[in-house]
């Protein structure tokens, strides 16, 4: 698999989330248990998914054929999603309980400047210097959430965890709880991210916002992207930042743009072009790249965008996806991407259908 979601090439690959801010709303939320994610509960309702035409007349943004075309999406059921990623403290009480082993080979993204620079904790994969962007991107064969390659506490997003495990710990919370937990899908993400607002962000069209809402590669980050920041971030996170570190959007829900990317349900797909209008995810028979939302640490400001689609998984001609293997969107790590969980509230849910 590999991140071409974003790390290091998103600066040079991915082209930039414009509209109008909305009203904070006070919305419900729930933990099903004390170790579990806390859940927030999202209004019926539609909205418009894609890259708005103001984006694509942006001079630093442009057209992205991958983010149209726009089209409307109408949530007609009830569901929560998770106020934050899930952390690395609720990774580990499903670890502990299970008594599930998880890590192994694992992509580690290396600053290049600052106290971490160039960097990591962990094992050197032999082949790690294969990877295209040697010597920023380093795969260590012994990564974990709790050893992700750079310092980690429990309140950080969980990362360096593979689909298949984000799948264990989902079915392990559905057991836990009684209900379905599952991984929301890019019509719910993007339908949460927006929270009833049409901009390039929640916070409207204004980049130098982005440091009051988003870890990314601001003007003070140990990463490349930083050169084009256009603020700096009063948290100064030498990587990921705690959860909840940066303001919510006006459904109350924290860290969606920034942090680390978030796995989608979805199957990666070249533009929205026959795309689900209904909420439910877009899937394929044996799918090995999916789809990854919402940026991360050490990208550009643009990669915050609402729109900004980006991808996880296997792709043959990537050298990091030989050093992960054939069935990398399904086993592969990165400690750029991690997860946020949604659960469906009642019985006309595409899941329950």
């Amino acid at each position: 698999m590999y991140w071409r979601i974003g790390i290091l090439y998103s600066c040079l690959l991915f082209i930039p989330v414009i509209g109008n801010s909305a009203e904070s709303e006070s919305f419900s939320s729930f933990k099903d248990c004390e170790e579990c994610p806390e859940m927030v509960v999202l209004p019926l309702g539609s909205f418009m998914m894609g890259a708005t035409p103001q984006e694509a007349n942006h001079p630093f943004i442009g057209s992205v054929p991958a983010e149209l075309p726009r089209h409307e999406v109408t949530i007609g059921y009830r569901f929560a999603i998770g106020m934050y990623e899930v952390k690395v403290a609720e990774f580990d009480a499903f670890a502990k309980e299970t008594g599930t082993g998880s890590g192994g080979t694992c992509m580690i993204r290396l600053a290049e400047k600052g106290k971490l620079a160039l960097k990591y904790e962990g094992t050197k994969h032999p082949d790690s210097d294969l990877a295209a962007a040697s010597p920023y991107i380093v795969y260590i064969s012994d990564g974990s959430y709790s050893q992700p390659g750079l310092p980690v506490d429990a309140d950080q997003p969980a990362v360096c965890i593979s689909r298949n495990e984000m799948k264990a710990y989902l079915e392990w919370l559905s057991s836990k709880t009684g209900r379905g937990y599952r991984l929301p899908t890019e019509a719910e993400w993007e339908y949460a991210v927006r929270a009833g607002t049409d901009a390039i962000a929640f916070w409207g069209d204004n980049f130098a916002k982005t440091c009051e809402f988003a870890n990314f590669a601001d003007k003070s980050s140990g990463y490349q992207a930083g050169i084009a920041a256009p603020c700096r971030e009063k948290i100064k996170p030498v990587w990921t930042a705690n959860a909840g570190s940066y303001g919510p959007n006006p459904w109350g829900i924290h860290d969606m743009s920034g942090n680390v990317q978030e796995m989608i349900e979805d199957c990666w797909h070249e533009s929205y072009l026959g795309a689900p209008t209904d909420g439910s995810p877009w899937r394929e028979d044996d799918c090995q790249l999916f789809v990854a939302r919402g940026g991360d640490y050490e990208l550009m400001h643009i990669s915050m965008r609402a729109s900004e689609r980006l991808f996880a998984g296997y792709v043959p001609e990537d050298p990091g996806s030989r050093i992960e293997g054939e069935d990398a969107g399904h086993t592969s790590r990165a400690n750029v991407l991690g997860f946020r969980v949604a659960v469906s509230l009642d019985d006309t849910a595409w899941d329950k259908k």
